[in-house]
């Protein structure tokens, strides 16, 4: 990405132009337009928009009828409107992750309210009550077992059971027990304590039947 001036209109209204390849501008511009729907007035919308998106000020000046010079104010208020209410694309990511596990926690309700408890398994309490989740927790609930330090044999034997995050295996848990992972074919005693003294060092799990993310996942 390169920045060209745009002459002596652009110099004098602190504006610049930016240059960007070709197979990135609609992208951009609907990058751009998703920005804009912040703002509330509509000919700063569109001032916004024009001149963020590459039209030049006078093209832009005739077309809503402000000077260059006021151009270049309005774009700046527009400019602190965006940043102060835009959500960039992480917060959205996190808000999409923490709906996620809600839609998780709902789908196992239903599943688990229709079985039977076998004889292997603990009872567990379904706490139905929903709790906001915190994004700290949202985080960590999502975070991929692979970058845990996790012995690759029991990551490879709790994929199998489609237990990829750090979610997946504390329902697990929660639901059946720590010790139940020994039952996974392929996760011994010894894996199991390995995998317990890492989560604990982690400060994840405080014993094998307390962990402060449990009150987020319903079973």
């Amino acid at each position: 990405m390169k920045y060209l001036n745009t002459g002596l209109v652009c110099e004098q209204s602190g504006l610049s132009c930016v240059e960007l390849p070709k197979i990135c501008i609609p992208v951009y511009r609907e990058v751009v337009k998703e920005m804009a729907e912040v703002i509330k007035d509509s000919q700063m919308r569109d001032v916004f928009y024009s001149l963020s998106t590459g039209i030049d000020v006078q093209t832009v000046s005739k077309k809503t009828g402000v000077a260059p010079r006021n151009l270049a104010y309005m774009y700046k208020k527009a400019s602190r409107q965006v940043h102060l209410e835009w959500k960039p694309y992480s917060e959205w990511k996190q808000e999409l992750d923490r709906v996620y596990i809600r839609c998780r926690n709902y789908a196992a309700l239903l599943t688990h309210s229709q079985e039977c408890g076998g004889q292997n398994f603990k009872n567990v309490v379904i706490v139905v009550r929903e709790q906001d989740i915190p994004s700290e927790c949202v985080d960590l609930l999502i975070t991929p077992l692979g970058n845990l330090d996790i012995n690759f044999r029991v990551l490879r034997a709790l994929r199998k059971y489609n237990i990829y995050q750090l979610e997946d295996l504390l329902r697990f848990i929660k639901y059946n027990g720590f010790d139940a992972l020994c039952r996974i074919p392929g996760i011994g005693m010894k894996s199991v304590e390995q995998l317990y003294k890492n989560l604990k060092e982690r400060k994840i799990l405080e014993d094998k039947e307390t962990c402060m993310l449990f009150r987020y996942l319903f079973v």
